[in-house]
Formats: structure tokens, C-alpha cells, sequence
């Protein structure tokens, strides 16, 4: 008896050892790559945002994105937002999975990239909505969280999110709701049959924000999306901003 007792206390032990090692092994592997993203995302940035000041300091920014093109086809604009804790391409292809494991490089890493839902098909439709990781490291769209900070808001333009185009054309969103919520497809949806189903969605997201920011929206409205997850591991939670075309 007391034998099997010791082969079955080995046995659990072993076991302990290799759970432990695999996970070792896991997490190591995720803040390697996401060093490796960051990296060669600075790099990047380095290379393609050109920021410029008038004589009244007014920043002005232009994004190379012939460069960016060369590098990945998919590029379709630029976000930058939070005092450009949020500074990243923007891509978009036929599906929402590629770019959860796929560095702007197309190289695989857990960081991912930005990317646009494939149900959209331009900046000008109804509900363009954005995706990104929340990295431990602050990256991706982890500053998200900053939104649920109190006094955030109190920040000369942090309620602003900035979309610069293939074109160079600089397009702003002013923030009307943040929330968290479980997940689900509702407020990632597009495009909208009638002007009636339109206006309920926007009221609803109006109705979900933890602010009452005061803003008006009407079905002439195009809105920004940016959604993230909330937690750690396979959270089914969101962190989600809505933001107004202004």
C-alpha cells in the first residue's frame, strides 16, 4: 500500500514538473514575442510617421504608406489616439482571425496587429469597428483601460481618436460611450437595412456608456468602434469605445 502511495505521489509529481515547464515554456514564448512585436513596431513607426509643426505648434502628422504598402498590402489607414499610446497601422482582409496572430509583417505573433472587421469594406461605413489585443505591456489597445480611469476625460482631447487614410487624410472621432460588456455581435454590426434600425443602435450604445458625454448622433452619423478584451486569458468580456465622426 504504502508503495503504490509513493508511485501515485511520483506520478502527481511528474505530472506538477511538466504542467509547469509547458507553462514556463507558453508564457515565456508570449513576452518574447511581444517584445519582438514591440520592437519592430517602433521601428516602424520610426520609418513611416512623419510628424511636422505649424507656427502655432499645431502637430500635423503624414504616414509613408507607399512603405507601408510595400511591406503588407492589407494596410488601409492609421489610428493614433491616447497620446499615442495608441500609434498602429490599420489592416484589413477577409476574415477576423489572421490578424489576432499575425504581426504587420505577416510574421506569426501572439501581439497581433490592428485590424478592421472583414464585414466592413471602407472607413465611410456606418459602424467601422477595430480590433486589437490587450497586451500585458501596454500595447496594442491595452490603453483602452486609460478610458475607464476617473478623470481620463478630463484631458484636453483624450475624447478624440484619430483616423489618418491611405490618402493622408486626417479624420477625427469624438468618444460618446465606453463600456464593458460580455461578447457579443451586436455592436460590432456595420451596416444597417433602415434609418430606424440605425438610430436604435446608436441610441443603445448611447444608453450603455458609463458618461453621459452629451452628444448628439443622428443616422447621418458614422461611428468608430474599438474593442478589446477585459481580463486575462479566454475572458469572454470586452472593453468597447464608440466614437463620433466629427
Amino acid at each position: 500500500m504504502k508503495r503504490k502511495r509513493l508511485i501515485i505521489k511520483n506520478i502527481i509529481f511528474v505530472f506538477l514538473i511538466v504542467i509547469f515547464s509547458v507553462s514556463t515554456v507558453i508564457l515565456g514564448n508570449y513576452f518574447i514575442q511581444m517584445y519582438q512585436n514591440k520592437k519592430k513596431h517602433q521601428s516602424l513607426v520610426n520609418k513611416v510617421v512623419q510628424v511636422e509643426k505649424n507656427s502655432g505648434q499645431e502637430e500635423r502628422v503624414k504616414i509613408d504608406f507607399e512603405t507601408l504598402h510595400s511591406i503588407n498590402s492589407d494596410i488601409i489607414g492609421w489610428i493614433r489616439w491616447n497620446h499615442n499610446k495608441v500609434n498602429y497601422p490599420i489592416v484589413h482582409t477577409s476574415n477576423n482571425n489572421y490578424y489576432l496572430t499575425h504581426s504587420f509583417d505577416k510574421k506569426y505573433n501572439q501581439s497581433g496587429t490592428i485590424f478592421m472587421d472583414y464585414r466592413n469594406t471602407s472607413l465611410d461605413n456606418q459602424n467601422v469597428v477595430l480590433f486589437g489585443h490587450s497586451m500585458l505591456d501596454g500595447s496594442m489597445f491595452a490603453s483602452i483601460a486609460d478610458v475607464f480611469e476617473q478623470g481620463f476625460f478630463d484631458t484636453k482631447d483624450n475624447d478624440i481618436i484619430e483616423i489618418i487614410d491611405t490618402n493622408n487624410t486626417v479624420y477625427h472621432y469624438q468618444i460618446f460611450s465606453y463600456y464593458r460588456i460580455e461578447k457579443e455581435e451586436y455592436y460590432i454590426t456595420p451596416a444597417f437595412a433602415n434609418n430606424q434600425e440605425y438610430m436604435s443602435f446608436l441610441n443603445t450604445l448611447k444608453q450603455r456608456s458609463y458618461k453621459d458625454f452629451g452628444i448628439e448622433l443622428s443616422t447621418n452619423d458614422i461611428i468608430l468602434t474599438l474593442s478589446t478584451c477585459y481580463g486575462i486569458g479566454n475572458t469572454s468580456q470586452r472593453m468597447v469605445v464608440h466614437a463620433k465622426k466629427i
